[in-house]
């Protein structure tokens, strides 16, 4: 999903500390009560014949489903609107090789009370659901397996990656130690794969001289559309403290990055020399490079075993580590108290909420032609602290955003306090999206605001739709600057993002949004050019 809506009339343009921002076009389009009642298939967008068109499934029974086709120029003009019944083999997501039901094998990974690890087949039943057009799934674990290495022995569990395009895993396993060498697990490692009919496949080795624990992993188990298995990316950290003084390694910010193929190849190692003990990194993929970044502590000396981040650990630094073309390209630290003294917040909010040495929900990261890093993410509880009196797990707060330069180091940071705030609004993190404008100068933030929640029934099933609407400033790339943010789809008629297609892949240099008003009936455009 990429980025926002703005409502104003056509053509009107909002000025402020000097960036603009404006909706170049718009429009509406009433639908059916039938297509209320259904849901949006699929929008289909036909640039070189002119030609937008929205399909809504109206109903489904038996083999076939029958569907509203509206048609429309890339201006929002409205062309016409079809009527067809389709087999469901025809439907995006429906394998019409396998039909309504089908089942597969997988494997899934388990460890026990001791940490040995333990592989289990298991079989996943799909069934199709037409409330949300895409499959159910039901897992039944049947047989187990204790892998064990050439030498007999078992393995300790560390860390696994599905894949879900294969079915088969990739497993981080240390190999169980003993009386001879008790902490051989977390100096041998193996990186293994098997699939899902529990056959092993790779057994690769990684040895290291003083023992490791898994600081971070990277993995695709999160996107279960990936159409292919990805790499899986590691960090290691040495283990150290009580009782390991004369196993440890000197210097607790000696970390090592590993790079693994799909097939369970080991493609990169890489040493990291840092500054902190404690690196609560993560990971994100820039092309051929990976950025870890994260919170850090202030020295070399603590153990990330013996100090674990978590959520409410709070660091006196913030770490960016860039590796390229199999090396370190950079490694920087910037002090927490950098970010209050670089701080920028719109020009009409008083205060801007600081980034404080807190982990944060991460919404986007990207690189800006210029090279510059952006980091946009959200604050949030658990807990203690505003949690203390409430029964919710998790209440998300302020919105911030990071800037750093092509070398990591900090340029300024934003903080915005949403526009809305209440209950409903405080369960879920906000979206957020990141578009460069055209003159590659600044970059557009959009936040969606959640202004409730609406019941509705889609094809009989009941559901809830979230009433998000848009809120965009401009970030001056240069200046490290940001203007107001301007609310959008809040006119008359309080237009809201479309929850499954909030925007439409409508040429470049622009943003389209697709809407509609809170009853569903009206269709809303609108597009707004990156200027």
């Amino acid at each position: 999903m990429r980025k926002y809506m703005l409502l104003c009339m056509a053509g009107t343009m909002l000025s402020f500390t000097g960036f603009s921002q404006q909706v170049s076009k718009e429009g509406t389009n009433e639908i059916s009560k039938k297509a209320n009642k259904g849901y949006l298939y699929e929008p289909t967008i036909n640039e070189a014949a002119n030609q937008m068109n929205l399909t809504y499934v109206t109903k489904a029974s038996g083999k076939t489903a029958k569907f509203e086709t509206y048609k429309f120029d890339l201006d929002f003009n409205f062309k016409g609107m079809d009527e067809s019944e389709q087999p469901l083999e025809k439907l995006k997501g429906y394998r019409a090789d396998k039909g309504e039901e089908w089942e597969m094998n997988a494997v899934s990974v388990e460890k026990n009370l001791m940490g040995t690890l333990v592989l289990r087949r298991k079989l996943i039943k799909k069934k199709w659901n037409w409330f949300w057009g895409g499959y159910d799934i039901k897992v039944e674990n049947k047989e187990k397996l204790k892998p064990k290495s050439e030498d007999g022995n078992k393995f300790f569990y560390l860390s696994h990656a599905e894949q879900n395009e294969s079915g088969s895993v990739i497993i981080v396993a240390g190999e169980k130690g003993d009386s001879k060498d008790p902490l051989r697990q977390y100096k041998k490692i193996h990186v293994l794969r098997y699939d899902a009919d529990l056959n092993q496949l790779a057994d690769k080795v990684i040895e290291f001289t003083y023992p490791q624990m898994i600081a971070a992993i990277n993995t695709d188990d999160a996107d279960e559309d990936a159409e292919v298995d990805e790499d899986v990316a590691i960090l290691f950290a040495p283990m150290g403290g009580k009782g390991m003084s004369k196993t440890a390694d000197p210097n607790a910010g000696n970390y090592t990055y590993v790079r693994v193929s799909p097939a369970a190849e080991v493609k990169q190692r890489v040493a990291v020399s840092s500054n902190h003990g404690i690196f609560d990194g993560s990971f994100v993929s820039m092309g051929d490079a990976m950025l870890i970044y994260g919170p850090a502590n202030d020295n070399k000396t603590d153990y990330l075993n013996e100090k674990q981040a978590d959520d409410q650990f709070k660091a006196k630094n913030f770490q960016m580590v860039r590796i390229e073309n199999g090396n370190v390209a950079f490694v920087t630290s910037t002090p927490i108290a950098e970010f209050e003294k670089k701080a920028q917040n719109p020009p009409s909010q008083k205060k801007s909420p600081d980034y404080r040495g807190r982990k944060f929900r991460v919404s986007q990261v990207i690189q800006t032609s210029n090279g510059d890093m952006l980091i946009a993410g959200q604050n949030y509880e658990t807990g203690g602290g505003i949690m203390a009196n409430r029964s919710a797990g998790t209440e998300y707060t302020d919105i911030i955003m990071l800037h750093f330069d092509n070398k990591g180091n900090l340029k300024g940071q934003y903080g915005v306090r949403r526009e809305e705030n209440d209950k409903d609004a405080k369960m879920a993190p906000n979206m957020q999206m990141l578009e460069e404008s055209k003159d590659g100068k600044g970059l557009y933030w959009v936040i969606m605001e959640m202004k409730g929640l609406k019941a509705e029934k889609e094809l009989g099933d009941s559901k809830y739709k979230f009433l998000l609407y848009p809120n965009v400033a401009k970030v001056n790339l240069g200046t490290a600057t940001i203007g107001d943010f301007v609310q959008l789809g809040q006119g008359k008629s309080d237009y809201y993002v479309n929850n499954k297609y909030p925007l439409l892949p409508i040429g470049k240099g622009q943003i389209v949004f697709l809407g509609e008003n809170k009853s569903g009936k009206t269709l809303w455009f609108a597009k707004m050019p990156l200027d």
